[in-house]
């Protein structure tokens, strides 16, 4: 295990406005490995549901531009994501997309107050600039931004092509800004931090990105027809056309070098090849975008550097030299070794050149600077060495993540704030257990294994000359399908009351992942790292001694059944009968969607989060408040676990020989579960309703007859 400090608790609401209080679950690697620590399991339990507006709001409480990263987030989450041990990570960053989506985000205006009356700059307008400036306007700060461009947005404007990355949605956010009462300082370049302080701001905070091209140290790199690649994207990214003739080059292997090769090809380039120095398994290049590269007919050439370049005829002769790898580097890579007499000649029109980035800080600032160029500053306060100023972003770190320069920004805000406020900044007001270790092999062997479902996208021939968005999103199916792949880690069960516990050993005997075990103590002991969260040791436990970590599925059931009962009393229908549906079929995946168009008069669905956390006390309670009848519907073959019915029928079973002890017939309860081929459920929910309405007129002619 291991500890995450987060910068607060986040209760999300629930339909009907309650909040969860109780909550002892851990911190899921996915959460743990997003710079933004984002809720993930929470947000992609609720897009399960086909709960999508609640799953934005999760996302929005994390994120102040969802819709940016649900486009360009490398997904450290997905690296992190456990599912992986047993087939393939969640699709985290796509279910964001369609969240955003369908849940209608472009709608959100923004919205702050002024509360505040110390003035702040933002010099630079990339993604660490615009997320500070977002939380502190949340704070209550007025805030300015300055951009030297005719657009805001820096990196994500100028260096993330549009296929990647649609205009509309940077323009989206950008505008919310303004809703929010920020300044737009556009066309204007910062040459005096003084200035700055002279025209009254209290604060500075500097984020000016990585936007100078690195040069690769070979002769002839200043001839004409070289250009770099943070040059070349900004051309096309403004509006200009470059023109690279029909041949050219790039150089390097990562997300710049494809993008700036996937650009060429749609502004016309005949042939594009890349020069990478390592083999395909070093590129560090997200395997998608390298992927979708070659599919339009981008060349790479592994294992080869250029060496000399000469402008001759027009044309430009690269000497290039072939490569092997040696022994890893500092980072784990391994170092690419020169190997001797290699040397050729290929003949290209233009050279992109994209081995990396580096900032520009001007010298009139005084700043202290550190290695690559970057801005010197305290990691815990992101102070620089003159006083209200501070720094953050790709100034600092070098090139990095769009994710990792929000969650830059993020701190900046926060410790700006500490600053004007007069104090050191604030203890995390939470820290929380995180989830680790990986799962056993009798574990993985029980898990359902489910291919991942990758988003759509174009096919090459409608993508390669033009800029439109290559990835398509999710449809409604697909994305609730693969949200329920999801483990939920970090959500399961624990004993709580050790006392309560009597070592029946039930839990050992009903668990399907073979999670609990008997320790040297003859204690029983529930693995954090291995439980599956399905709940079914809570409902077998006959001590009640066992609870679900964070047990919003229980208080589901209890408060989605307390509404049935509150409303089926107000309106008298009869035969009064409850329902305890999963919700996944209802609403997901819509297996069960008839059962929910089809209800008549007197008949009460719940929606559970799965059938299995429905307990005998439940279906009980239903009866004792004067249902006539019971059923159970699960989604059967759609379940994102395995054995689901059948331990859904031991609990009918139990229900059932306790209505024959109080002298009710047991056909009163009833399990449906749909298998491939099974007929509409609305079908045998007709059936166990006549069935029911019999014997509710038997028993009211009985009873007359009585009287």
């Amino acid at each position: 295990m291991y500890s995450v400090s987060m910068y607060e608790t986040k209760d999300y609401p629930t339909d009907r406005g309650e909040k969860i209080s109780f909550d002892r679950s851990l911190i899921p690697p996915c959460q743990a490995a997003c710079p933004l620590h984002m809720e993930i399991r929470e947000y992609v339990d609720l897009i399960a549901q086909g709960k999508v507006m609640e799953a934005l709001r999760v996302i929005r409480n994390d994120n102040p531009f969802p819709s940016i990263c649900a486009h360009v987030c490398t997904h450290p989450c997905e690296n992190a994501c456990r599912r992986s041990q047993v087939d393939k990570p969640i699709a985290i960053r796509a279910l964001k997309r369609f969240a955003v989506e369908f849940g209608g985000d472009r709608m959100v205006q923004g919205e702050a107050e002024t509360m505040r009356s110390e003035r702040v700059a933002i010099v630079g307008s990339g993604p660490a600039g615009l997320a500070c400036a977002y939380y502190l306007r949340k704070l209550g700060y007025p805030v300015t931004i300055f951009e030297a461009h005719s657009e805001l947005g820096g990196m994500l404007r100028v260096g993330i092509p549009q296929y990647r990355l649609p205009r509309e949605v940077l323009d989206t956010e950008v505008q919310r800004l303004i809703q929010m009462g920020v300044e737009i300082r556009r066309n204007t370049r910062v040459v005096s931090l003084d200035l700055l302080f002279g025209m009254g701001y209290k604060v500075i905070f500097l984020t000016l990105g990585a936007h100078q091209g690195l040069r690769m140290g070979v002769e002839g790199e200043e001839s004409p027809g070289v250009v770099d690649g943070a040059t070349f994207l900004r051309e096309v990214n403004l509006g200009l056309k470059p023109s690279l003739g029909e041949k050219a080059a790039v150089v390097g292997g990562g997300n710049v070098a494809i993008d700036a090769a996937r650009t060429a090809l749609r502004l016309g380039t005949k042939r594009v090849v890349i020069l990478y120095r390592r083999s395909r398994a070093e590129m560090p290049a997200d395997p998608t975008e390298v992927e979708q590269a070659l599919e339009e007919g981008v060349e790479v050439q592994f294992l080869v550097t250029p060496t000399k370049i000469k402008r001759a005829n027009g044309h430009l002769s690269v000497t290039c030299m072939r490569m092997e790898l040696g022994d890893p580097d500092a980072g784990g890579r391994r170092r690419p070794v020169p190997i001797k007499d290699s040397e050729f000649d290929e003949e290209f029109d233009t050279l992109v050149t994209a081995i990396g980035q580096a900032p520009q800080i001007p010298e009139d600032f005084h700043l202290r600077m550190g290695r690559g160029s970057t801005v010197q500053v305290d990691p815990a306060t992101l102070t620089t060495n003159r006083a209200g100023v501070f720094a953050g972003g790709d100034a600092v770190t070098g090139p990095a993540t769009v994710v990792e320069a929000l969650a830059a920004g993020r701190q900046a805000a926060l410790r700006i704030d500490d600053y004007l406020q007069h104090r050191y900044p604030l203890a995390n007001k939470e820290v929380r257990e995180g989830l680790a270790g990986d799962l056993l092999p009798k574990t993985l062997d029980m898990v359902k294994k489910t291919s991942r479902l990758e988003p759509q996208v174009l096919p090459p021939e409608a993508r390669g000359k033009n800029f439109e968005p290559v990835e398509l999103v999710y449809n409604w199916e697909a994305a609730i399908n693969e949200a329920r792949r999801c483990l939920r880690c970090g959500m399961g069960a624990e004993i709580l009351f050790q006392d309560k516990c009597a070592t029946c050993l039930t839990c050992l005997r009903v668990c399907p992942y073979n999670v609990p075990y008997l320790d040297e103590g003859g204690v029983i002991q529930i693995p954090a790292d291995q439980c599956q969260a399905c709940g079914i040791c809570v409902t077998q436990c006959p001590a009640g001694a066992i609870v679900l970590r964070k047990p919003y599925d229980r208080r589901h059931v209890a408060s989605e059944l307390d509404h049935a009962l509150r409303s089926a009393a107000e309106s008298k229908f009869k035969p009064f009968i409850i329902g305890f549906c999963c919700q996944y079929g209802l609403f997901g995946t819509g297996a069960l969607a008839s059962l929910w168009r089809r209800a008549k008069a007197g008949i009460w669905i719940v929606p559970v989060l799965c059938v299995a956390k429905v307990e005998a006390e439940h279906i009980l309670r239903a009866f004792e408040m004067g249902a006539e009848g019971v059923f159970i519907a699960g989604c059967g073959e759609q379940c994102a676990r395995e054995k689901t019915a059948f331990w859904v029928s031991q609990q009918v079973e139990k229900v059932r020989k306790v209505l024959v002890q109080l002298g009710l017939a047991s056909e009163r309860v009833q399990m449906f579960n749909l298998y491939a081929g099974d007929e509409d459920p609305a079908h045998a929910l007709d059936e166990f309703t006549e069935k029911i309405g019999g014997l509710y007129l038997a028993s009211v002619i009985k009873q007359e007859v009585k009287s």
